[in-house]
């Protein structure tokens, strides 16, 4: 009886000092895209001689996967990763694999888990600007540069002719006439009220360190004054609903310019001009038909 109560409490202390420990070489591993990398997990014999191991992985939509359950690789990863001492080794890792991979033992009654933070570098693309080739005085204007390939994120630079912009250019001399403010993050410029100081040419790089740093394209911005001289002298002798359809030609014709593209109403619009010409065309006939009868 004596035997038995020793045995007992041999157990419970053994429990109640049990170190379930999972640990991690390193939480934080960077590699370059198709190279092979190995993530290592290891953890304390309390666990007992066959413990349950399991690795998941959250990519950076925060989407979890199995990769290793029931003592077997999933699907998607049998032939590209290999699984030893409770590790994985990736033999060719891509962009895809930049994530977190957590590692989870239990067994003996025990329960411990730890993260790895694996991010796979890639040098960025040629970024895809978006730059107006002519925009109105005062308007606000916003030129964008993104690229989607690089790993991690890139940063963003624009150019103005050639020169380098700072990200605060009220700091500068040089630029401290100039309002834009610049995203680094997001690769935005944006001109709360363009004016004539901002014509010139832009292009934007993007850059994480890996690799060259891309180039987008240069387009020209130029800053236009809004030029009253376009609506026709008849103005005057027109109806106003005639007149508000002239101005909004006008306005078109500057959105023509800026993005070279015509929505559903402008078209409309150039129907609606064709009247007008018409009917102008033939006011001027009444006209030189009174005159010769005069």
């Amino acid at each position: 009886m004596l035997t038995f109560v020793f045995v007992c409490l041999s157990i419970s202390v053994t429990g109640l000092y049990a170190s379930f420990t999972v640990s991690v070489s390193n939480p934080l591993i960077t590699v370059k895209e198709n190279e092979g990398v190995d993530l290592k997990c290891s953890y304390t014999a309390d666990f007992g001689a066959t413990p349950r191991v399991e690795w998941k992985f959250k990519d950076l939509k925060g989407y979890q996967f199995f990769i290793y359950f029931d003592s077997m690789l999933t699907a998607e990863y049998e032939g590209r990763i290999t699984v030893y001492n409770g590790g994985l080794r990736f033999d060719k890792v891509t962009q895809a694999d930049t994530g977190d991979y957590d590692c989870e033992v239990s067994g003996n009654g025990g329960y411990d888990e730890k993260t790895i933070k694996l991010t796979v570098l890639v040098p960025p693309s040629k970024p895809v600007s978006r730059i107006p080739s002519s925009v109105t005085t005062g308007s606000n204007v916003l030129l964008t540069c993104f690229d989607n390939v690089g790993s991690p994120p890139p940063t963003y630079k624009w150019y103005k002719d050639n020169t380098p912009l700072p990200d605060d250019p009220s700091k500068f001399p040089t630029f401290k006439n100039l309002t834009y403010k610049m995203n680094v993050f997001n690769g935005n410029l944006e001109f709360p009220s363009v004016s004539k100081l901002d014509i010139g040419s832009y292009f934007c790089e993007a850059g994480n360190g890996e690799g060259v740093t891309q180039r987008g394209d240069a387009v020209r911005m130029d800053v236009l004054d809004v030029d009253s001289s376009q609506v026709p002298a008849v103005r005057g002798t027109l109806s106003t609903e005639t007149q508000n359809v002239l101005s909004k030609i006008t306005m078109n014709h500057m959105l023509e310019k800026m993005y070279g593209v015509f929505t559903l109403q402008e078209v409309k619009l150039k129907l609606e001009i064709q009247k007008l010409e018409l009917e102008i065309t033939k006011l001027k006939l009444e006209l030189q038909k009174r005159g010769h009868e005069v």
